[in-house]
């Protein structure tokens, strides 16, 4: 006879002291410690050219994009693969403590669920403005804009941003 065990919740002070073994990215969502592999070599090529673009479309501005850092807000940790911070000093900082403008998943098989329906609500109650959903397969783009309830999806073209318009990214430039 198989037994479910429950899943233990653990606060924020038990996840920073738990043992976490080298190689998975761990995450903390309503109580819930996740774990995921780190992201294939297509992943990083995507986040690279996301972070790339970013970077250019920003330049001169005060805002920049960091990649897969600690974000850590009222007791849950997350670790988006891209952020997009505006008027902050982040240098030499090991996480990011407020939310940022715009939080970026790309999602992979293991992530799915997690990154459409957990993280969209949570970075929508924890005050993030902007949401990006990339998509490898299908080689699109969902910009969610948690201020104005506005949702668009980009699978040819330009993705652009709602919270910050100087954000016009050709797709061509994202997929590899």
């Amino acid at each position: 006879m198989n037994i479910a065990k429950p899943l233990e919740r653990k606060n924020f002070a038990e996840f920073e002291a738990m043992p976490k073994e080298e190689g998975w990215n761990y995450e903390l969502i309503d109580g819930i410690v996740l774990m995921s592999p780190r992201p294939s070599s297509t992943h990083q090529m995507i986040s690279g050219n996301l972070y790339f673009e970013l970077r250019t479309a920003l330049k001169g501005k005060n805002c920049i994009p960091i990649q897969e850092i600690d974000l850590v807000l009222k007791g849950e940790n997350f670790i988006p693969d891209l952020m997009v911070i505006c008027n902050e000093n982040i240098k030499d900082i090991k996480r990011y403590e407020k939310p940022p403008m715009i939080a970026i998943e790309i999602v992979s098989l293991s992530s799915s669920s997690r990154d459409h329906i957990t993280k969209r609500r949570k970075y929508e109650q924890l005050g993030i403005q902007e949401y990006w959903i990339v998509s490898p397969e299908e080689k699109c783009i969902t910009v969610f804009d948690f201020v104005s309830q506005n949702e668009e999806m980009y699978c040819e073209g330009t993705v652009k941003s709602f919270v910050l318009p100087e954000i016009e990214i050709n797709l061509e430039n994202i997929f590899v």
